[in-house]
């Protein structure tokens, strides 16, 4: 069996590492080129087109955001010449953009996937990432090892639009405590107390998670405006964004973009 790549960014060459590891041929593209380079001594086959890596058994796709996905899969839609193929989306992208894939391959009756990750590059090294996972069974069952491969697969529906929004909703919650952080060490810290103390009491009494660990500790290292926040900013535009797709009252994320774009003075 062949996998390809589309995108190796971060996750997405976690992601080729780790399907490499265990034996797996693999095919990449990525717009940079020289990070399908840096793999090559790891064994991937380095694609020069989109089109190339669409000649895989599984492909995965690891975009960034509905632009890249937009940009690179669905203009021209490169996996026409493919029928075989099954097309696994990793992307966090919206839940219009995910319909607007599944309709594409169904009019070419190729077999799509949605399958967003919750968990870091480590966790994909250490096959403990949780894989929330929407379409039709029969294609979930062909790509079911690879993606397990990564950590707990776990089957939210036939409709690959509720994988998205799941994982949406997760992020959800983590941009609330991320932005719930900064504001609370803001507060601790305009009485006179020292932001990594506050972590350690809020780690220790209160939310002792990885996740309040890991960005509880980069904020209190960097301050309210660690660079770590950009992404949860970038996070809470889609959150707002499906809310409106979804026709669902969601005050607390509508207000949640604004307040994550703003600077904590």
């Amino acid at each position: 069996m062949k996998i390809g790549f589309i995108g190796l960014g971060t996750l997405g060459t976690a992601m080729a590492q780790r399907v490499m590891s265990l034996g797996y041929e693999v095919v990449g593209f990525n717009r940079s080129p020289a990070k399908a380079a840096a793999l090559a001594d790891a064994g991937l086959q380095q694609a020069a087109t989109v089109d190339a890596v669409c000649a895989a058994d599984i492909v995965l796709s690891v975009l960034l955001d509905d632009a890249a996905v937009q940009e690179v899969l669905v203009d021209g839609f490169p996996f026409c010449d493919n029928p075989a193929a099954i097309h696994v989306s990793v992307s966090t992208i919206s839940v219009p953009l995910v319909h607007d894939l599944a309709r594409l391959h169904a009019e070419q009756d190729q077999a799509f996937v949605s399958a967003p990750v919750f968990g870091r590059p480590d966790n994909i090294h250490a096959a403990n990432a949780v894989i929330a996972v929407g379409g039709a069974l029969e294609a979930i069952t062909r790509c079911h090892e690879v993606l397990a491969s990564f950590g707990n697969v776990t089957v939210i529906g036939s409709d690959p639009g509720a994988a998205n929004a799941v994982k949406i909703a997760g992020n959800f919650l983590m941009a609330s405590a991320v932005q719930s952080l900064r504001e609370a060490l803001s507060l601790a810290e305009a009485a006179g107390g020292d932001r990594q103390q506050f972590i350690d009491i809020v780690t220790t009494a209160l939310f002792p998670t990885s996740f309040y660990e890991r960005f509880g500790g980069l904020l209190a290292a960097q301050g309210g405006n660690a660079p770590a926040i950009n992404p949860f900013a970038n996070s809470a535009r889609l959150i707002a964004q499906t809310s409106l797709d979804l026709s669902v009252a969601t005050p607390l994320a509508d207000a949640l973009a604004s307040a994550l774009d703003h600077p904590i003075t």
